[in-house]
């Protein structure tokens, strides 16, 4: 197995929990694709949408602040009951058609927005209880790996900046989101996804992570363009959507790459190369 092969488990891992992460962003996108955004309708009225992308966000971060802080990854369950959720509405609506799916929820249990609306913040202290618990246990036993409560708390910097940034754009821009949020996704998703990676390699590599990650200047740039400066606020995240995507895919590949020539493997085999 790929996970028994001691020559493999980095790019297994970096591929496995980080480069993989950039498809969250896809989870909101398809249960809208579902539900609407009209919430007379059973539906998630838009200006709440990335409500759901950063509850994902958020469980899956937790996660990988655990495995910084203790050399140990507690799976993200969140997020795959998310995948689940979403195979097992689609199957549903396949049968029922959407406005049946949203009829029997609505007639049997409650309108599916406001259970979104619920486990949203069931979601978000769930994690939070989770990590600090497991955390708390590690430095309790002594095997943490950060001994400092600033070295602990780095990868929330550029977390939470991230968050900042973007969020705000859709309130002060909500107009060019609204019009085309799945630029605003796109965005999010892969600078989320860029975050993760690097914090996968510092986790491997027993290293600190930047206080303020490579990504965040960038977004801070495209922020002040569109926000302050008054820049056509579509076009600015577009620029930055397709900035983001090329910044993910070239950080993936040579990560990846480096990973591979360091341990003398392939990429796709488990066998090292031969000189």
């Amino acid at each position: 197995s790929l996970k028994r092969d001691q020559a493999v488990v980095s790019t297994q891992s970096t591929g496995d929990h980080g480069i993989d992460s950039n498809c969250m962003w896809m989870l909101p996108v398809t249960l809208m694709s579902i539900l609407g955004s009209d919430p007379s309708n059973s539906g998630i009225a838009m200006q709440y949408a990335p409500l759901l992308l950063l509850s994902l966000t958020f469980n899956f971060w937790f996660s990988h602040w655990e495995k910084y802080n203790t050399g140990v990854l507690y799976l993200p369950w969140m997020f795959d009951i998310a995948q689940l959720t979403v195979v097992g509405f689609f199957l549903l609506t396949g049968i029922l058609t959407p406005a049946g799916l949203k009829t029997l929820f609505k007639d049997h249990l409650l309108p599916i927005n406001t259970l979104f609306y619920i486990f949203i913040p069931v979601g978000f202290l769930a994690a939070l209880i989770l990590s600090v618990y497991n955390v708390y246990k590690s430095v309790q036993a002594g095997t943490h790996k950060q001994h400092t409560a600033l070295g602990m708390m780095r990868p929330w910097v550029s977390y939470i900046l991230l968050n900042l940034f973007l969020c705000s754009y859709t309130v002060f821009s909500e107009e060019a989101f609204l019009a085309h949020p799945r630029v605003w996704t796109i965005a999010y998703g892969f600078s989320f996804s860029a975050l993760v990676c690097r914090l996968m390699v510092n986790q491997m590599c027993s290293t600190d992570c930047d206080t303020i990650d490579p990504s965040i200047p960038p977004l801070a740039i495209a922020w002040f363009l569109g926000v302050v400066v008054g820049i056509e606020p579509t076009i600015v995240m577009m620029v930055y959507s397709v900035f983001a995507m090329f910044a993910f895919f070239h950080l993936s590949y040579t990560v990846v790459n480096d990973i591979c020539d360091h341990l003398n493997i392939c990429c796709f085999l488990i066998t090292r190369k031969r000189r």
